[in-house]
């Protein structure tokens, strides 16, 4: 038994399910083979009976697929604009100071955009054309944003779930955003002093740009990412990183559990990267002191490229 469900957890740990999932699942398990086993089957009548690990591990992955992050609710909110979604994708362009949002998904074909606040929304510019829907700021002596921090506003901008989003432009100051359970090709944020947070998306191409604010990002399929910040942290939990990851930090730190990925490659002056159960294949650090530490249960190879550095260091444990 020990044997079949240690098989079992590295099976489950390579289809990327969490790790509490990973732990209900092994304890189920333990308990019906222990049944079994005093019912006198055999460890391969027991893996008849249950299944090959890889097999088991794959078939729970699949029925894992449709789990999606809590949405908000919207019943407190102002329904402000909705806008009717005739093809199957569409591009998304925002910029905001000081105003927080939270992207999410629409049961219907419409982008509904509610909000929250004491500023005045019909100040602000929001449009649905050529299949591009905006929303800025109103602009005030020759920038693109208004200084009203003591308004405290907060969108909420439902998009449809039937849409895949081909290219998203985020850009804000001092705001907090949250996306949740998007599709989308081309994710391009920046992002100044406001915290951000990605939950179970799917993103083909990421371009982070942070100063001074966290990220985290969680339960998300990422192909390619790279990730710019001066100050803040960015934590990645149980995030597939098909392609690469790049990564450049002057002093922020770069928390990694459960992550996969090709080719890390890390640009540092001091920040640092931590990793568990973090499993590149190829790792690449160029920093002043920046260090890149990680710690796997599963022992896997991974190839240091290249080492540049005055005092940093990898360690692989």
């Amino acid at each position: 038994m020990k044997k079949y469900l240690e098989d079992l957890r590295q099976e489950l740990q390579k289809q990327k399910l969490t790790s509490k999932e990973i732990e209900e699942i092994i304890a189920d398990h333990e308990e019906m083979i222990r049944t079994a086993m005093e019912e006198g089957l055999s460890e391969e009548q027991i893996k008849a009976k249950f299944g090959q690990p890889k097999q088991v591990a794959e078939e729970l992955a699949d029925n894992n697929e449709d789990v999606v992050a809590e949405q908000d609710d919207n019943d407190d909110l102002v329904l402000w604009k909705t806008y009717q979604v005739e093809h199957d994708s569409l591009s998304v362009d925002v910029n905001l100071i000081s105003e927080d949002i939270t992207y999410q998904l629409s049961d219907s074909s419409e982008i509904k955009v509610y909000y929250e606040g004491k500023a005045k929304v019909e100040k602000y510019e929001i449009s649905y054309e050529k299949n591009e829907f905006r929303l800025s700021a109103p602009k005030r002596l020759g920038f693109n944003f208004s200084f009203g921090k003591g308004d405290d506003l907060r969108f909420v901008v439902e998009l449809p779930k039937h849409v895949v989003v081909k290219e998203l432009k985020h850009v804000t100051i001092s705001s907090d955003s949250t996306f949740k359970n998007l599709k989308v090709n081309d994710l391009k944020v920046n992002t100044t002093s406001g915290d951000l947070v990605i939950t179970h998306n799917q993103i083909e191409k990421f371009k982070l740009n942070s100063v001074s604010g966290d990220c985290s990002i969680e339960d998300s399929k990422i192909v390619e990412f790279n990730l710019s910040q001066v100050s803040g942290d960015t934590e990645l939990d149980h995030v597939t990183i098909s392609g690469n990851f790049k990564a450049n930090t002057v002093s922020g730190d770069v928390e990694l559990n459960d992550v996969t990925c090709e080719d890390f490659e890390m640009h540092a002056v001091s920040g640092d990267v931590d990793g568990k159960e973090f499993y590149p294949k190829k790792v690449t650090l160029k920093s002043v002191s920046g260090d890149v530490n990680i710690k796997n249960q599963e022992k896997r190879y991974i190839e240091i490229v290249k080492k540049s550095t005055l005092s940093g260091e990898i360690n692989i444990g």
